[in-house]
Order: C-alpha cells, then structure tokens, then sequence
C-alpha cells in the first residue's frame, strides 16, 4: 500500500485534472504514479511531459525502448515497473518467450539480436551501478548506435531507473487494468 494517497481526479486542481484527461485519453487510464505525483502539480506537470518525450522518441524506436525499460524495471525488481513495461513490450510486438528472456543473462544472447542484446546489458550495468559503463562497453556502444541513439537509450535507462526508484520508495501498487487476467498470445 502507497505511503501517499493516491489523489482522484475530484481532489486535485484542474491542471492536473486536464493531465489525467489527456493521460486517460491516450492509455485509457490514469496510472497510480501520477497519482500519486499529483501531490506537487508542478513536478507532475513537468514530469509528465519529458516522459513522454522519452517514451515517444522515434530514435530508438518501441521496441529498443521496450528493452531498455522492461530490463530497468527488472534489475531493479520493480514489480509496478515490470507490469508497466511488459504491457509496453507486447504493444511493442514482443512475445512472451521474449518478455521472460529479460533480465536473464545467459538467454540475452540466445533471445535477442546483438544490438538488443547489448541495451539489455547497458540497462543491467547502468541499473545495478551507475559507473558501470566501461570504457570497453562504450566502445561497443559506438560500434553498434550512432550518438543520437545512445543518448536516447541512455536517457531511457536513467528515466525508468528514477521511476522504478519513485514507486518503490512509496510502494505504489500496480493498477489493477494491469493485473487483471488477461491472455497473452504468442
């Protein structure tokens, strides 16, 4: 359960009230982290739109994001954030054989192509250690991403590990339009 309440469109001001329209416009819902983020308007209304920008960039493309994001969440064992980011894994067009591969080391190279494979690791490096980066891995960053791309990816990594952090400090709960049963076919 959230250390903060999670404020319903009725309580907060209508600012943020035309966030949570547009929120539940796009995803037809409004998810617990801006509401629980709509206790500061102003980091809320800030916030808000530089995710989406991140979650949007078409340098990357969904997919890589998808990757960059659902290996974040899973090296930092944000349940929320794994819920979050398979459901944005699947609309990426991943399947579930690939979903579970996140996060397992051994099957990163066996699932995935290099240069997925190797987001995968940067998300793991930069998650459990922020100067995991080696020069070696740099290296090999630029060998496979042009700049463009690597600042996106890394930006992606660093916004969903805040994220991860954010929700697990206040133990927000996943939405239940996410834990419902559902199928997931391949």
């Amino acid at each position: 359960m959230a250390i903060v309440d999670l404020q319903q469109d009725e309580d907060v001001i209508p600012e943020v009230r035309s966030v949570f329209a547009a929120v539940r416009e796009e995803y037809g819902f409004v998810p617990n982290i801006l509401r629980a983020m709509a206790h500061c308007p102003d980091l809320l209304q800030a916030f808000v739109p530089f995710w989406a920008q991140i979650y949007a960039s078409p340098t990357i493309g969904p997919r890589l994001r998808a990757l960059a994001a659902l290996s974040t969440a899973k090296a930092q064992e944000c349940a929320y954030c794994v819920a979050h980011m398979s459901a944005s894994a699947r609309r990426a067009g991943m399947g579930e054989h690939e979903i579970s591969a996140v996060g397992d080391s051994r099957a990163r190279t066996q699932v995935f192509d290099p240069k997925e494979a190797l987001i995968l690791e940067l998300a793991d490096r930069l998650t459990q250690d922020p100067d995991g980066t080696t020069d070696a891995l740099r290296k090999r960053l630029r060998g496979v991403f042009t700049e463009a791309e690597i600042v996106n990816i890394v930006l992606a990594i660093g916004t969903y590990n805040l994220t991860s952090r954010f929700l697990k400090a206040l133990a927000i709960d996943v939405e239940e339009e996410l834990t419902a049963p559902q199928s997931h076919p391949e």
